[in-house]
């Protein structure tokens, strides 16, 4: 019996298998790009802020590519990325180069800093869970024990202070506020490491923290967030004075 005509095309519902598959493998490509480009922006980040890439450092793409054993594609990704966090400057003909920070771009930082943080504390204060907070306790008790200003404890009390801040930004539950704070994260280690040296500012910083503390356990949303501000806006002032040669 012959066979109908067209009978070797592709049925519909076939067809539509095919164009699904093809679009997933799609999406799962992009998806694998997106994430080594988001891999390589965090390498670069801790870099510049660790200052192992020094202000005004060209960031070549091939160099770096082979440097962070990736291709050039998702270190192109990255540094467009790290330019629109402030941490990078590309210019035409020029490329990107790490960003020198002065005086008014850490009061400018610190002061948009001022409006996210103390938000996210106010959030934290009636959203945090139990095992958060205790944890945010202990994260302050190791702060305490670190209260000198010998290099291994300023590093030390670097890591606990972005933890403490980073506990606090993640019980407040806010994707946008996350986002936001990810673009006024970028003052360079060596100059946030000057706060920690300074006796009176690290005292007033833990001060800070035992407050922050004290009003989230006991869910008081707008303490926490008026000590926040404080917290921010004084730190923000210290490392402005530092940077203009005050201190």
């Amino acid at each position: 019996m012959p066979q109908p005509r067209n009978a070797h095309k592709s049925s519909p519902s076939g067809l539509l298998s095919f164009v699904t598959f093809r679009y997933r493998t799609q999406i799962a490509i992009a998806d694998v790009a997106q994430t080594h480009a988001t891999r390589v922006q965090d390498q670069l980040r801790e870099a510049i802020l660790e200052g192992r890439l020094e202000p005004g450092s060209r960031l070549r793409a091939e160099a770096l590519a082979e440097r962070l054993r990736s291709s050039r594609t998702p270190v192109r990704e990255a540094l467009l990325l790290l330019a629109r966090e402030g941490l990078v400057e590309i210019e035409p003909r020029r490329g990107a180069t790490v960003r020198s920070f002065d005086a008014t771009d850490v009061r400018d930082l610190y002061e948009v800093r001022a409006l996210i943080e103390p938000r996210a504390a106010a959030l934290a204060a009636v959203r945090i869970e139990a095992a958060e907070l205790a944890e945010l306790a202990a994260t302050h008790g190791l702060s305490m024990c670190h209260d000198r200003a010998d290099e291994a404890a300023v590093a030390r009390q670097l890591r606990l202070n972005d933890d403490f801040h980073g506990l606090i930004l993640r019980a407040a539950r806010s994707p946008r506020l996350t986002a936001a704070m990810s673009s006024v994260s970028g003052v360079p280690r060596a100059f946030r490491a000057s706060f920690w040296r300074d006796a009176e500012q690290r005292a007033q910083s833990l001060a800070c923290h035992r407050e922050l503390l004290w009003a989230i356990r006991r869910g008081r949303a707008e303490l926490a967030e008026t000590a926040m501000r404080m917290h921010i806006q004084g730190a923000g002032a210290f490392l402005a004075e530092v940077m203009s040669g005050e201190r």
